[in-house]
């Protein structure tokens, strides 16, 4: 029985702060992994503890963050670096995964093979915005991609966008994409046929294409007043406007179209597929995704999604065929696109049926789990 271990700095659970779609990711695969007779560690990185738990099967360790301080971003890498040596040492760990995210693992050398996954870095995202890349996470970054004995990323585009920012000349990424649960997020019975209600859940941050999201509903709003928009996920503050996103998306909204916005804010993981039932159609308008498990949430549940048509976009949808994609900066075409589904409701059905039977096909967690151990016995087999 293997030993696999993942570094992240985010894990969900009712005793962590929310996590996003690295720990989601993380938590599937543990608990994947253990049904095939597997152990699995988490260590739970920039903790503000240090604790050992567990998850059902899954040890969690807690590595509680150094001071903040000028120097705390190297010191918590030594520390990490530290607490999991000791650990492959007692309990005989095999392989430990850790994504590119703040290169955590940037010190890390170990004599078991430590695998990077692509879910997106900040150097990455910030390349995507055109911002300009932070050098010292550039450099942990970079140090952790390099130390790395298998790069894995979730997405072609994600793979070949981490070699060119990074200047890599040649990355040699295998391409693994994000799976999710089918029978969690499967299509129910709903009598919506007057439906106009549009959700988009995430993150309320730039990256994810609010700013612009205002925009379009204000013009899907002009063309159709009876549609509604409901917005669930955490707030952020705005990097550029120094204040909630959701204060700039409101302040972007007319009056009249502000009026049919509902922003529910955060909403347990557990009663998202309820959320997404209810919707007629789901929008993700971002500027900045590696391969975004959202759009697969909604697809499973047999929703039209109208989504960027950026980079990773044709790799989860096939455009007029699965979803409708377009630049979210064509703030009119991308609401034309939204009120062709809304009033059209046999050609937002068919899109539907097309993105449950993609997901079935490509992106059932089931499958990609399997992938991923076979990358994972591969590694172990050329030790």
């Amino acid at each position: 029985m293997n030993h696999i271990a993942y570094i992240t700095a985010e894990y969900p659970h009712p005793d962590t702060p929310p996590a996003g779609g690295i720990g989601s990711f993380i938590k599937m695969m543990a608990t994947s992994l253990i049904k095939n007779d597997c152990r699995v560690t988490v260590f739970l990185c920039l903790s503000s503890r240090d604790k050992t738990w567990y998850d059902g099967n899954i040890r969690i360790v807690e590595i509680e963050g150094v001071r903040s301080s000028r120097f705390s971003p190297i010191k918590n890498r030594f520390k990490i670096r530290n607490c999991i040596k000791k650990y492959i040492q007692e309990d005989r760990i095999d392989l430990i995964e850790a994504p590119d995210w703040e290169g955590l693992h940037a010190f890390c050398n170990f004599k078991i093979p430590v695998v990077t996954r692509i879910h997106g870095s900040v150097t990455y995202f910030n390349y995507l915005q055109g911002i300009p890349k932070p050098r010292l996470l550039y450099y942990l970054e970079k140090r952790a991609i390099k130390k790395s004995r298998k790069v894995i990323a979730v997405s072609e585009f994600s793979g070949k966008v981490t070699e060119s920012v990074f200047e890599f000349a040649c990355l040699d990424f295998k391409v693994v994409y994000n799976g999710i649960d089918t029978d969690l997020f499967s299509a129910r019975v709903s009598k919506t046929s007057e439906n106009q209600n549009i959700l988009y859940f995430g993150t309320l941050v730039r990256k994810k294409g609010m700013m612009s999201l205002a925009h379009i509903f204000n013009e899907v709003h002009a063309g159709n007043p009876n549609a509604s928009l409901t917005l669930i996920g955490k707030d952020a503050v705005d990097f550029i406007e120094k204040k909630s996103t959701w204060e700039v998306m409101k302040s972007i909204l007319t009056p009249a179209a502000l009026g049919q916005v509902h922003y529910k804010g955060v909403v347990p993981y557990e009663e998202m597929s309820q959320a997404i039932s209810q919707a007629a159609i789901c929008v993700f308008p971002s500027f900045a995704e590696a391969f975004p498990i959202s759009w697969l949430e909604a697809m499973a549940m047999e929703k039209p999604i109208v989504a960027s048509s950026i980079g990773w976009a044709p790799e989860s949808i096939e455009d007029t065929k699965s979803g409708l994609l377009e630049y979210p900066e064509k703030h009119k075409v991308f609401a034309q696109k939204i009120n062709r589904l809304l009033t059209n409701a046999s050609f937002a059905r068919q899109l539907g049926k097309n993105a449950k039977q993609r997901v079935v096909d490509f992106f059932d967690q089931r499958k990609l789990v399997m992938q991923n151990i076979a990358v994972y016995k591969n590694i172990l087999g050329n030790e």
